[in-house]
């Protein structure tokens, strides 16, 4: 469960005030109120702060609002895929400046930093006060300081329940807006950093609504500076990722949240996945879909680790992750229930051990049939109960969950070893093999230099000494070769 999830489902410690929000009438009234107050005094005495918006990076002054005076921002893309995620978003993002879609907004605003982080940054407020105003719109509605607005609607001094805000003109559009957002986030300061699929959804919002180019994108987002062409490249690459995200997203039956992906993967993961995955999807969609399966099921059981999940291909459950899972205690004797396509296993009438999976061979040397959808099905379920096909038991899903892990984990290290047995029996075709090129590199070297004035008497001598040597060693490979009976004695 994400941090989101968890401080969704905590009890709060502290009830805000309900204050009444005001109505966007009211909100416009009170922003040109305060300006108009400004404007009498001498420009001098006015705060103004310059913001990248737009290419001139315009003058913009400064106010003071009540925090319950401001809209939080439903487009923020620190919050963007847990609103996504949250259920009750679909119906209120009818009418995302509303007072009930505001105080889920809120609650995911505030979620987005960990109790202990979001309690350094109120105290940090009250004892510090505000270090730079934030920004919004003529409306009221905030592009940044969502989180310092809520942390402040938390106090209960009058005197410190307010908020410096540059204000925005009208002309400001959609597309400024989205922009000056990702210019305040990359400025760092003391931000928490967008999660991974907020960032892709910013990137696609980007390119998709915006209409900006991949290398418009990759600047704002400093990704690659040194190389335009190298940032062009990984944006599309991004983009490709979130699309392969929401394919895992409804791999099972239940689908899974964006978030999810957070907990479990880094873009470096996700890059190695689609690496593999592409190509396959081209030549084997079958496979693909299977290493999609088996790459998705390693994540959901917490195996993450880039050197260990880059072993788990679409054989791998089969192969290595089932023959382990069926010595696990207590998942063991029902694992080959658990793993079979629902109405292929046969009835667990035979003891524990005697295989019950239909089209399941041992001696034509086929891995066995894995249903690994399925088990995404039993990992992923909001269900915690797990009833073994067939059968009257009933598993906890943290002990499947606990199983399959330890299963895949022990699978990565029997493939580690028949991979090295294997490079081990590779290995002496593999140095002839390679000597062979080597011989004809130093041929193809010498017709190309033999003309060569400088290719002296010294330099002939030492490739001689050097062929001697190589004859030699091949003659100690010819003795070697026909004692093991590997070729006839001439």
């Amino acid at each position: 469960m994400s941090i989101c999830g968890r401080a969704l489902r905590q009890p709060r410690r502290y009830a805000p005030p309900v204050v009444s929000q005001i109505t966007e009438s009211e909100r416009i009234a009170r922003v040109q109120q305060l300006l108009a107050e400004l404007h009498k005094m001498p420009p001098e005495k006015h705060e103004t702060v310059h913001m990248p918006w737009t290419a001139g990076e315009p003058l913009l002054e400064v106010i003071r609002l009540g925090v319950d005076e401001v809209l939080l921002n439903p487009q923020s893309h620190r919050i963007r895929a847990q609103l996504q995620d949250d259920p009750e978003w679909e119906s209120l993002s009818q009418d995302p400046y509303g007072e009930p879609a505001q105080r889920l907004v809120e609650r995911h605003v505030r979620a987005a930093r960990s109790p202990e982080e979001f309690s350094a940054l109120k105290q940090s407020l009250l004892q510090d006060g505000q270090t730079d105003p934030g920004v919004m719109t003529h409306t009221g509605l905030l592009i940044n300081a969502n989180t310092r607005v809520v942390a402040l609607r938390e106090v209960d001094d009058p005197l410190k329940r307010s908020i410096r805000v540059a204000v925005l003109p009208p002309t400001a559009k959609p597309e400024d807006l989205a922009l000056l957002e990702l210019r305040l986030q990359m400025q760092k300061q003391l931000k928490v950093e967008y999660t991974m699929t907020n960032e892709l959804l910013f990137i696609e919002e980007l390119s998709v609504k915006r209409g900006m180019s991949a290398t418009q994108i990759a600047t704002e987002l400093r990704i690659s500076p040194e190389s335009a062409r190298k940032g062009e490249a990984e944006v599309q690459l991004r983009l490709k990722l979130l699309d392969l995200i929401r394919i895992m997203q409804r791999l099972p039956t239940e689908p899974l949240r964006l978030t999810f992906f957070d907990e479990r993967i880094s873009l470096e993961q996700l890059r190695e996945l689609y690496r593999v995955y592409t190509p396959l999807l081209e030549s084997d969609p079958r496979a693909a879909r299977a290493h999609l399966e088996s790459f998705l099921l390693s994540i959901a059981v917490g195996v993450s680790a880039v050197h260990q999940i880059r072993h788990v291909d679409a054989d791998f459950m089969g192969s290595y992750m089932l023959p382990s899972l069926e010595d696990d205690e207590l998942v063991g004797p029902v694992a080959d229930a658990l793993v079979a396509t629902p109405g292929t296993a046969s009835q667990p009438t035979q003891p524990a051990g005697v295989e019950l999976l239909d089209g399941r061979q041992d001696d034509d040397g086929e891995p066995p049939i894995v249903d690994t959808a399925r088990l995404i099905d039993v990992v992923t379920a909001a269900d915690k109960r797990v009833e073994v096909p067939g059968t009257n038991f009933v598993l906890d899903q943290d002990e499947v969950k606990d199983a399959v892990k330890a299963a895949i984990t022990v699978g990565i290290k029997d493939k580690k070893r028949v991979q090295r047995d294997e490079d081990q029996l590779a290995a002496p075709s593999t140095a002839v093999k390679g000597a062979t090129q080597q011989i004809t590199r130093a041929k193809e070297a010498l017709l190309a230099v033999h003309n060569d004035p400088e290719f002296d008497e010294r330099t002939r001598k030492t490739l001689e000494a050097a062929y001697k040597k190589m004859t030699r060693t091949s003659r100690d490979l010819e003795t070697a070769l026909v004692k093991t009976g590997v070729i006839p004695r001439s």
